[in-house]
């Protein structure tokens, strides 16, 4: 048996494809983390520190506005530019002693 959709208007409609493009005002940590490839815990610690602005609805109950999540990003990514990080994954190194087939 299949779990009725949800009602509510905060509801989530499935993964984000594009902050830019999102028509709902909040997101949730597990989306957002998942839309940037962190984990939420992460998401927490940056919630927590300040430096990431969030809505606490509730003990466990916690959203981040969309144009918060714009303004972080961008921040991130012209922190990354001036560091001279990229923003492409950083590949795995090769394990010593691994065989390869």
């Amino acid at each position: 048996m299949s779990r009725p959709k949800s009602s509510r208007p905060d509801a989530s409609p499935g993964p984000i494809e594009s902050l830019e493009s999102l028509k709902r005002p909040y997101v949730t940590v597990p989306e957002l983390a998942r839309y940037w490839g962190v984990s939420s815990k992460h998401l927490y610690k940056q919630i927590n520190a300040g430096t990431l602005p969030a809505i606490r609805l509730g003990p466990r109950l916690v959203r981040i506005r969309t144009s918060e999540a714009l303004k972080f990003e961008h921040i991130a990514k012209m922190t990354a530019a001036q560091s001279g990080e990229s923003e492409q994954p950083v590949e795995q190194p090769v394990r010593r002693g691994s065989r390869s087939s």
